[in-house]
């Protein structure tokens, strides 16, 4: 607005738009369709609430100007997970900002900018302005906000302790399990040599049993020393060689 006039112009052109209701209602119809078409497109829950209409006078760097302001909130827009906040998948179809027109996206001082596509005109404390005229492909513009909230990390910290915590328990609990199975395995395993000595005889020299078993002499060793200390075999040496039987 460069003159008084154009001034008085504004001001009669609000008051006629504040007395109109229908104005209200095409927005708000406009906005509803807007956010339900982007409810189906991300398939997350979303509404439309607070919708207003706010009117003010402004002295810009390049002038003033007469500022109409369309507002309302927009519930579902983004999402969160693992201390971000992911928007821009709500433009499904895009989002065409004509000649005088301007994006601002305000987004809360304990949080960071992490990612944003395409490059915003305009980077500032807390804000991301893009100007018209300006064609935005589907699901831009995208923006991904990181917290850098203090307290954050003190959980972060404690959650790291507990997870020491848990880790030192399950690697017990490992090998307690562990344990568990390799005494079922020699349990199994003993049992194989008693199989075989029984289908024997009850004797066989122990290099037979190494044979019939496939097991290396080291465990085998074990396995006899193993069954001997049970009472189930006894040794006998027979030159450089030793006989088992069973008991």
């Amino acid at each position: 607005m460069t003159t008084q006039s154009d001034e008085e112009a504004f001001k009669g052109y609000v008051s006629a738009l504040e007395s109109n209701q229908s104005e209200l209602e095409y927005f708000s119809d406009k906005i509803n369709a807007i956010v339900s078409e982007a409810e189906t497109s991300t398939g997350r829950g979303m509404a439309a609430r607070n919708l207003n209409i706010a009117f003010d006078v402004k002295d810009m760097p390049t002038g003033r100007y007469g500022v109409i302001t369309y507002q309302f909130k927009w519930i579902g827009f983004a999402t969160t997970e693992d201390k971000r906040i992911m928007a821009g998948d709500a433009f499904a179809g895009g989002l065409y900002l004509s000649k005088d027109n301007a994006l601002i996206i305000t987004y809360p001082s304990e949080y960071k900018v992490d990612a944003v596509s395409p490059e915003p005109d305009i980077v500032r404390a807390n804000e991301l302005i893009w100007y018209g005229l300006r064609d935005f492909s589907s699901g831009e513009p995208s923006v991904v906000l990181r917290s850098t909230f203090q307290v954050v990390w003190v959980v972060i910290s404690v959650i790291g302790v507990v997870s020491i915590i848990i880790a030192g328990w399950l690697t017990h609990k490992k090998k307690q399990k562990k344990k568990i199975i390799e005494e079922k395995i020699l349990k199994t395993d003993e049992e194989k040599i008693l199989e075989i000595l029984k289908d024997a005889g009850g004797v066989l020299y122990q290099s037979d049993i190494i044979e019939k078993t496939g097991f290396s002499k080291s465990k085998t060793s074990a396995l006899l020393n193993s069954l001997k200390e049970n009472g189930r075999i006894e040794k006998i040496m027979k030159g450089r060689k030793n006989l088992i039987r069973l008991k």
